[in-house]
């Protein structure tokens, strides 16, 4: 049964005009000859939005991201295309909008909500809850202008997430607040989510896409460069970092792929496959046990020759968090290979995870100043995902990994009373 679309994005166009001076708007409009410069904030982007899909917009300062939530929430006019939205909206674009400072928190919620198109009856039923979210009962009767920032941002944010939306959208607001209140935050979003309504949202957080999002949209100087799983999306935003690094050190440009190996004739140096051994036996496997050792094996092919090479891996968790890696450079190793040359480079881990699915990537690099500085490097082929492994452990504590602790004992140092 096909989904039915929430959110529908064709041809998506947003031209901005720039002009070297003021007075070149008035001598256009007289003289009827051009003095702007065009500048396309968007460019042909197109999408599909389902309903109940959580989706995230990622992308660098700049990318479109903010101009396109503005188009689609209706703030802002397109220059071509169209855009097509059914349900009702809720925008989180600006924290604060329809605030004034010199009225007090509660005051400020009623403004607030009937901004975001609630009734008075409606603001009334849930301010109440609004205060208990924000956290900030103790002040809501003071004026805002008494408020620090991150109080205002708190008390907007509450306000925002209290609709009860079919499709929100959110530009970056899911970073404001302290840690307590950043997770409650994080809590409402999902529930918003899990409630059936379509959410679209902006942020530069991995791991917000990586926990939050059915699928994500990379924006790239205005149009789309990719969609597709956070993953996959994750990955290829990853890259186009590492493509700057080779362009800033005139070096080859890298390579990404994402869950499986593949030759590909333009690469200078690939990785053609990884396997995990255990130690004693040899044989390959997919569980690691807590405390125990294994063999990581990089298998390496070369059409030209590297003379400083660096062969590595990271372990990363399904949201993204990397938690372990290493390569020789980083061991202070001068690794090379020959042109037509294949080579095998071991590795040896000894498992330390708590319980949980952990991703396996690995990458080689060419050294651009010797192994002895591991941080000045430009990668030439990454494998995203290669290897997904289930790791044990009997031990309980808490986080990822398993740091050895010990408990040495007590001793009294004082003695309080009679």
């Amino acid at each position: 049964m096909e989904k039915e679309v929430a959110i529908r994005v064709g041809g998506l166009g947003k031209m901005y005009r720039l002009y070297s001076r003021p007075s070149d708007v008035l001598k256009e409009m007289l003289l009827r000859k051009p003095r702007h410069r065009e500048h396309w904030a968007l460019k042909d982007v197109s999408f599909e939005v389902h309903r109940g899909e959580v989706v995230g917009v990622i992308g660098r300062n700049g990318a479109g991201k903010t101009t396109l939530l503005r188009i689609i929430a209706g703030t802002l006019d397109q220059t071509s295309g169209m855009v097509d939205v059914r349900g009702r909206v809720s925008a989180i674009m600006v924290l604060g909008t329809g605030f004034n400072m010199d009225l007090t928190g509660r005051e400020n919620i009623l403004l607030g909500g009937l901004c975001l198109g609630m009734t008075h009856e409606e603001i009334a039923r849930k301010a109440e809850g609004i205060i208990t979210f924000s956290g900030l009962k103790e002040f809501i009767d003071s004026p805002c202008k008494e408020y620090s920032s991150g109080m205002v941002a708190r008390l907007a944010f509450s306000v925002a997430v209290s609709v009860d939306p079919e499709i929100l959208i959110v530009d970056e607001a899911l970073s404001t607040g302290d840690m307590i209140f950043a997770a409650k935050s994080y809590a409402r979003m999902r529930e918003i989510a899990k409630s059936g309504a379509t959410v679209l949202f902006v942020t530069h957080s991995m791991q917000q896409i990586y926990e939050m999002c059915d699928r994500a949209i990379l924006l790239e100087n205005g149009q789309v460069e990719n969609i597709g799983t956070p993953r996959e999306v994750g990955y290829i935003y990853e890259q186009k970092v590492h493509e700057e690094m080779a362009a800033l050190n005139e070096a080859t440009a890298p390579s990404l792929q994402i869950g499986e190996f593949s030759s590909n004739a333009d690469r200078r140096v690939e990785v053609v496959g990884v396997e995990i051994c255990d130690f004693s036996t040899g044989e390959r496997i997919h569980r690691l046990k807590d405390g125990e050792s294994y063999i990581i094996r990089i298998m390496v092919r070369a059409r030209e020759a590297v003379p400083s090479l660096s062969v590595g891996y990271d372990i990363r968790t399904s949201t993204g968090v990397q938690i372990y890696g290493y390569s020789t450079s980083v061991g202070g190793i001068e690794e090379s290979i020959a042109a037509n040359e294949e080579k095998e480079f071991s590795f040896v881990l000894r498992a330390a995870f708590n319980s949980g699915s952990y991703f396996f990537n690995v990458g080689i690099a060419e050294n651009l100043g010797g192994a002895g500085q591991p941080t000045h490097y430009s990668m030439l082929h990454f494998v995203g995902d290669s290897i997904v492994i289930e790791s044990t452990t009997a031990d309980l504590f808490p986080g990822l990994v398993n740091m050895r602790g010990e408990f040495l004992g007590s001793k009294i140092l004082n003695s309080v009373g009679p």
